[in-house]
């Protein structure tokens, strides 16, 4: 019986232990990944703070084609800059981000979720 194999981050080659909806997958699914916690490193040492403030540059996959960047938790599309993103969930989890258009949708739609993660409401 073969062994799944597990991910390895790109920037830091250390395991991806999560599913790569939770972390930071190329933008065009071209298979790599890069761990969420490495990405904002980045844009720390870029002067962002995080996605949630706007970031306007994100780590290029080798694959030339894609960046390093966490999917919607409604639509499933990259998170790419400048499209406005917040998180679904509250601290200390709060690694489940998502389009603001979409969580504005899902608030006229009354829906209600629960972080895949963390188990706790959205905060819708």
């Amino acid at each position: 019986m073969a062994m799944a194999r597990v991910a390895e981050c790109e920037v830091c080659n250390e395991k991806v232990p999560l599913p790569a909806r939770f972390e930071a997958p190329c933008s065009v699914s071209c298979g790599r990944i890069c761990h969420l916690d490495c990405t904002r490193a980045y844009l720390q040492t870029q002067n962002v703070a995080s996605f949630e403030d706007g970031a306007t540059r994100l780590i290029d996959c080798p694959c030339g084609k894609g960046v390093y960047a966490p999917s919607c938790a409604v639509c499933g599309l990259s998170l790419l800059p400048p499209t406005p993103v917040l998180p679904t969930c509250p601290p200390p989890c709060g690694r489940v981000l998502a389009h603001k258009s979409c969580i504005a949708t899902a608030r006229i739609f009354g829906a209600q979720r629960d972080c895949q993660l963390c188990r706790k409401p959205w905060m819708l």
